[in-house]
């Protein structure tokens, strides 16, 4: 069986009226089913948010974000990334899952990119899987991702992947093989 197809089970649940009613508006909103919005929701679940509070994550408004980066040059950006990010994500992905394959590690940012709002895009082909990502957050933000991201594939992956950056877009190449 291939990795994209993936075994399923019907379990019902008893829920609250009124939760019931908010998510099939939100089903709506994102133009899905209500099946699919609950399982996107509890995918999210396992794949980030149980981990969230426990390794130390906490939620940060753009504005902050663009702040703090527009006030380190870009030797203070890398360093960031490099010394102390990289170790609180490695300390992250081996808390969560010990050993990692592209789609593992695929996975895993492309839910970040979901909970943290960020606009993407993913293809995949037989050859890669290749994330678009528009963050509105100027090149130091391009510079911080592409820093911490091609680090963290190298060192869980051991692969070296393609990175292509604007001001605000960043595209990342995962190669499979």
């Amino acid at each position: 069986m291939s990795e994209d197809k993936r075994k399923s089970q019907t379990i019902s649940f008893r829920l609250d009226t009124d939760l019931l009613n908010e998510i099939k508006k939100d089903a709506e909103l994102e133009g899905m089913n209500v099946n699919a919005l609950v399982s996107k929701v509890l995918s999210n679940h396992i794949l980030w948010e149980k981990y969230e509070r426990k390794v130390g994550l906490l939620p940060m408004t753009k504005p902050f974000v663009k702040y703090c980066l527009d006030k380190m040059d870009e030797k203070e950006i890398i360093h960031l990334a490099e010394a102390v990010e990289e170790d609180t994500f490695s300390d992250i992905l081996n808390f969560m899952k010990g050993k990692y394959t592209v789609r593992d590690f695929v996975d895993i940012i492309r839910t970040w990119l979901h909970v943290s709002w960020m606009q993407h895009d993913i293809v995949h082909d037989n050859k890669a899987y290749t994330f678009k990502i528009k963050h509105d957050l100027n090149a130091k933000w391009s510079l911080y991702l592409q820093t911490v991201v091609t680090k963290l594939f190298h060192d869980v992956i051991k692969k070296r992947l393609e990175v292509r950056t604007t001001k605000n877009t960043i595209v990342f190449v995962f190669p499979i093989s």
